[in-house]
């Protein structure tokens, strides 16, 4: 998980490495352009015949942003790049730093990020982008997922999982409710009680919440609204993943997924 120190440490090396991204939309009608989507891994054809598989497909994503940064999921780990692309379909990525947590042995969030920092090309073939790789050595396959937006939506708590293996599952998800509002308002359903607070977020997808003030409603035995409120407290950094929004904890204590209303 990302911790405060570490997304510090990204946006100082993400201003070193500078460069903005120069991204033309494609002129094909149906064809997405290379930002505004998740791009999940399908897989890397190496051209000595190697087919590394991404298994999950979530597990391993590209999300390429208009102001040049690139935010990536290498199975276990999770690293901030930044990226150029031009009209003609080069494309350069220089990874930043990477979360050094040991991935299962079935990973390939190696050969991945090695894999990204090697891109050359790019183009879109069936709605699938591919990335080609330096040197002619392989190839890379992606297909899209929208990306959700953090404000404007609510989200409803789908778990809370701290990292002492703690899992906290609402019985009703619907009670339980986060709306990030475009003025910095964060309005919130926790179970029988309702509340306010402020939040504020950055280029790297740090996410910081002021205390949140909530009614004192006694609610019934099993509600979790109070982990719930103290939860989003505690929030340090969010992603999106197969459309849900994860949020992290501070400390890498724990995460929160919520899904999209």
């Amino acid at each position: 998980m990302i911790s405060s120190r570490t997304a510090a440490v990204m946006t100082v090396a993400a201003a070193l490495l500078g460069a903005a991204a120069c991204v033309a939309p494609s002129s094909e009608p149906g064809v997405p352009p290379l930002t505004g989507s998740v791009w999940e891994l399908q897989q890397i054809q190496m051209s000595d015949g190697t087919l590394l598989s991404a298994d999950p497909p979530e597990h391993y994503t590209a999300e390429f942003s208009e102001d040049g940064q690139v935010f990536i999921r290498a199975d276990c780990n999770r690293a901030i790049g930044q990226f150029t692309a031009t009209a003609d379909g080069q494309v350069s990525i220089d990874i930043g730093p990477t979360t050094l947590a040991a991935c299962p042995e079935s990973s390939i969030g190696t050969q991945f990020l090695q894999a990204l920092d090697n891109a050359s090309l790019y183009f879109f073939d069936n709605d699938d982008l591919f990335i080609d790789l330096q040197l002619d050595s392989g190839t890379m396959q992606f297909s899209s997922a929208p990306t959700p937006a953090l404000v404007g939506t609510l989200w409803k708590l789908q778990q809370i999982q701290m990292n002492d293996d703690t899992l906290l599952v609402p019985d009703q998800p619907e009670h339980y409710t986060a709306e990030f509002l475009a003025d910095g308002t964060l309005l919130v359903r926790a179970d029988c009680n309702r509340g306010r607070g402020q939040f504020s977020t950055s280029d790297d997808r740090s996410l910081e919440v002021s205390p949140i003030a909530t009614t004192l409603a006694a609610c019934p035995e099993g509600s979790i609204g109070n982990d719930f409120v103290q939860a989003l407290g505690n929030a340090d950094s969010y992603f999106f993943q197969d459309g849900n929004l994860v949020i992290e904890l501070i400390y890498g204590s724990g995460s929160m997924q919520m899904t999209a209303d």
